[in-house]
């Protein structure tokens, strides 16, 4: 009996998945991080001075987007058997203490390394960054799982906060690569 309870705990044992590897160091070196950061910033953070959603991607403000990259952390990072690349990237937001948002996205690119797919699936509220931290572990993981984010969004999380967009009135338009309000 004692042979039976053990090998049927043996078998529960391996039959649990571990969890999937997110920390950026495992796929890619410190400087492919910052490649990774600069690549995306034109899209997660804010545009330079002088810069328009047309001509964002000029050289002239390459300096400023290094800049924002350097000051934005690569929090999580996966790629699935279909070379998807999941990320979540961090930066500091605007208040009086030191708080946080992350954006959470999925991104694909072609065999000469140019994006043919980008998206934005959330990005989060302010929090401090420990909180953050957590709570955007724990949104990536079930993005990466396909798992339902909706109890997440503001409108089913009171009184937590985790994703402030999308939400009733905007959404990610992946054409346009761009937040836009309905």
């Amino acid at each position: 009996m004692k042979y039976v309870y053990c090998l049927f705990l043996l078998s529960l044992i391996s039959c649990k998945q571990d969890p999937k590897n997110i920390l950026p160091k495992t796929y890619l070196t410190p400087n492919q991080q910052e490649d990774f950061k600069f690549k995306v910033v034109r899209y997660i953070d804010r545009l330079p001075k002088y810069a328009t959603n047309s001509n964002k991607f000029d050289s002239i403000f390459d300096q400023e987007y290094k800049k924002m990259a350097v000051n934005s952390e690569l929090l999580f990072y996966f790629k699935d058997e279909l070379n998807t690349i999941y990320f979540a990237i961090s930066k500091i937001a605007p208040s009086i203490k030191l708080k946080k948002t992350a954006t959470v996205g999925r991104i694909k690119y072609n065999s000469n390394d140019s994006i043919v797919f980008y998206e934005e699936v959330l990005r989060t509220w302010k929090m401090e960054p420990k909180e953050l931290q957590q709570k955007t572990e724990m949104l990536f993981r079930k993005l990466i799982e396909s798992e339902d984010l909706s109890p997440y969004y503001t409108k089913n999380s009171n009184p937590e906060f985790y994703i402030e967009f999308p939400d009733e009135t905007t959404y990610y338009d992946t054409i346009t690569r761009k937040w836009k309000s309905k």
